[in-house]
């Protein structure tokens, strides 16, 4: 290998590397998310995920005046029942969490991330970056959405009023914001060195 490759062999490394997780119920949009930013694909029968699915997206970064990529690793967690007791393992060093509910089956959906929050706080994953997800917005018919507003509300009053985005996989809707917000919080909190995303 000469100099020139080793040089290139340096320059694909990212600058960082985050643990970003996907958690909420099962069938709330949580793949279709993952897809939409990876392949930008969407499949309206995408099946439910059996344990974990991975991907991973780069993201282009300035720091200290030079461009380099930082790299989303992106944990995709099965929501089902019999996938729960594997949490606490797939959680283990997470920097960024989307907890994710669908507008769509609005009420079981949000209340299903009680039993997530209660196991963030138990693993000591309360004070990491979060923003909370409505996925499936192009589903939800125009005179459900004020009222639809207010119960997303109560729930982020009583969380500490975390971030919120509505998003649909669908129609590429504020996917790779929400990835993008986060990654600039992850970012911030921890005091590391950037000068912007693109």
């Amino acid at each position: 290998m000469t100099i020139d490759d080793q040089n290139l062999e340096q320059e694909k490394k990212p600058a960082y590397i985050f643990k970003i997780c996907l958690i909420g119920n099962g069938g709330v949009g949580k793949t279709c998310i993952a897809r939409r930013l990876c392949f930008d694909t969407f499949d309206a029968n995408t099946r439910l995920t059996i344990g974990i699915d991975f991907y991973t997206y780069d993201v282009p970064i300035i720091i200290k005046g030079e461009e380099s990529f930082l790299r989303l690793s992106i944990w995709d967690f099965g929501g089902q029942e019999q996938f729960k007791k594997m949490f606490s393992y797939y959680i283990n060093g997470a920097n960024g969490i989307f907890l994710v509910f669908s507008l769509y089956n609005l009420n079981n959906t949000l209340l299903g991330l009680d039993w997530w929050n209660e196991h963030l706080q138990k693993l000591k994953h309360d004070s990491t970056p979060r923003i909370l997800v409505g996925c499936k917005y192009d589903l939800v018919k125009e005179k459900e959405k004020k009222l639809n507003e207010l119960v997303v509300e109560n729930f982020r009053k009583k969380q500490g009023t975390i971030p919120y985005y509505k998003t649909s996989s669908k129609e590429n809707y504020n996917i790779r914001e929400i990835f993008l917000d986060l990654t600039k919080t992850i970012l911030d909190e921890n005091n590391f060195d950037y000068d912007k995303l693109l």
